[in-house]
């Protein structure tokens, strides 16, 4: 028995076996493309040599690759023989590895490393051959993979994603077929594939035959390249690369010429920089989705139904739906804030605890500690987070609240508000601030005085922090994380 992707994989290449499907830019700039028939014939030979060290269903493989053929081709072969891959941030330190690995225990320490060595050892000799030939036999595994999540908001860890692969990349291309996407796109894919978002879509458009392009890093020479060379007429972004594409009209001028659609999630949208891409490239083209690693639900909608509905998230996908509860668990009606819960097929039989790493609700509802509400239409707002609410004397004060009234100054271009330990309060707010100008950034005074009569006095930040660039994750997200 192959996998779905697999069978997938092996159609095209005895259909099309010259398709370009992954192309993929090298550390000296220069692009390598990878054909159906190129790309099948590495796989099946990387899932023979899996096999051949004892790899089967039930085990386990640990990828630690940069994006590109060899962290794809093992990705495919771990799930061709059964295996359920374990993907971590290439440069992961040893540290970071066991902090992300703690609650896997033996089934980390007893995976298979995967590594560059090992897939150069798999096309050794005379294993890659000319034709098409079967998938080793073997059942697909019932997880997905395993991914890092909660590095943001927490302690970071390894999440899994179930059902198995052929389901979840099932569920994505529908998707990214509502967002614009076809099996004939041009897939430009921008993001480290040990994201969620980056990953799904990567594997996604490669199993739907699409030819997906693979700058080597997020800038402007490298996605230049990719543009002009190959037109993507597609592609996945954060909020935070839309940023950057929005801030270099060049660049904005070459993407938009060929795009039909835009997929944009993984944190939330600035309201200035979505309606700037809706006049762009047109609320029909520019789509976006609310999820998480785990994938328990997903919302959606387009740029029409967000000028209709602005800062939503959108709708439940089909076969989703969402929850808004209190904090005793009662469904709140739409208007009122509460804890985001969804289900959807994929989740229903998880039971209340869920995966690792999930709130559970009751009856197959779970939820990753996002706060929102409905309006009338069931169109989703996300308003921050459980672990975004700080006590400053004996009172609640959502951190997201603030930033969003900072962010109003016109010498303010990012910021993120964190606790700061005090004797007398407990705790009260610093703010971290990227400004317009870093050679003249406003003073805490300024900033104090502008929130003033916007919120109360004690959700005021007392002190704060002028720095150039707020830190990243690899996917965009700013980590929510200072010592004040």
């Amino acid at each position: 028995m192959q996998t779905t992707e697999t069978r997938r994989l092996r159609s095209l290449a005895r259909t099309a076996p010259a398709r370009p499907l992954l192309s993929v830019e090298d550390r000296a700039g220069e692009w390598v493309v990878h054909t159906a028939g190129e790309l099948y014939e590495k796989v099946i030979a990387t899932a023979d040599f899996l096999r051949a060290v004892g790899l089967g269903p039930g085990r386990y493989t640990v990828i630690a690759l940069p994006n590109g053929e060899g962290l794809v081709r093992a990705l495919l072969a771990s799930w061709a023989v059964g295996c359920t891959p374990m993907v971590l941030p290439q440069q992961a330190t040893a540290f970071e590895r066991q902090v992300l690995s703690a609650d896997l225990g033996e089934a980390f320490t007893g995976a298979f490393s995967l590594g560059e060595r090992e897939l150069a050892a798999a096309l050794g000799s005379d294993a890659v051959r000319s034709a098409p030939r079967p998938a080793p036999p073997g059942p697909e595994p019932e997880t997905a993979w395993y991914l890092p999540t909660g590095g943001t908001t927490g302690l970071p860890g390894l999440s899994s994603v179930t059902p198995g692969p052929s389901a979840v990349l099932s569920g994505v291309r529908q998707l990214m077929r509502a967002a614009g996407w076809s099996p004939g796109a041009v897939q430009l894919s921008t993001g480290p594939l040990s994201h969620a978002a980056p990953l799904m879509m990567c594997m996604a458009g490669i199993g739907g035959g699409a030819h997906v392009v693979m700058p080597r890093r997020l800038d402007p020479g490298s996605l230049k390249s990719a543009v002009r060379r190959y037109s993507p007429t597609w592609c996945h972004l954060t909020p935070h690369q839309m940023a950057l594409i929005d801030a270099n009209q060049a660049l904005w001028d070459d993407l938009c010429a060929s795009l039909c659609g835009v997929l944009h999630m993984s944190a939330p949208c600035p309201e200035d920089v979505k309606r700037r891409w809706i006049t762009r490239l047109s609320g029909e083209r520019l789509y976006e989705t609310y999820s998480c690693t785990q994938l328990v639900g997903a919302t959606f909608c387009d740029g029409v139904e967000w000028l209709a509905h602005p800062g939503t998230v959108g709708r439940p996908l089909p076969s989703n739906e969402v929850l808004v509860a209190d904090e005793v668990g009662r469904a709140l009606p739409p208007g009122e804030v509460g804890e985001v819960f969804m289900r959807s097929e994929w989740t229903r039989g998880l039971g209340d605890s869920g995966p690792h790493r999930l709130r559970g609700h009751g009856d197959g509802y779970l939820g990753v500690g996002d706060c929102g509400y409905t309006d009338d239409a069931g169109y989703l707002y996300l308003t921050g987070r459980l672990d975004d609410v700080v006590l400053v004397g004996g009172a609640n004060v959502n951190t997201r609240e603030v930033e969003s009234v900072l962010l109003a100054h016109p010498r303010v271009s990012e910021v993120v508000v964190v606790q700061r330990p005090e004797p007398l309060m407990g705790s009260v707010l610093h703010a971290v601030v990227v400004p317009d100008d870093p050679a003249h950034p406003p003073t805490v005074a300024t900033l104090q005085k502008f929130c003033d009569g916007r919120i109360s006095a004690y959700k005021i930040p007392v002190t704060a922090d002028f720095v150039d660039a707020l830190p990243r994750s690899h996917a965009g997200k700013v980590e929510r994380f200072w010592r004040a």
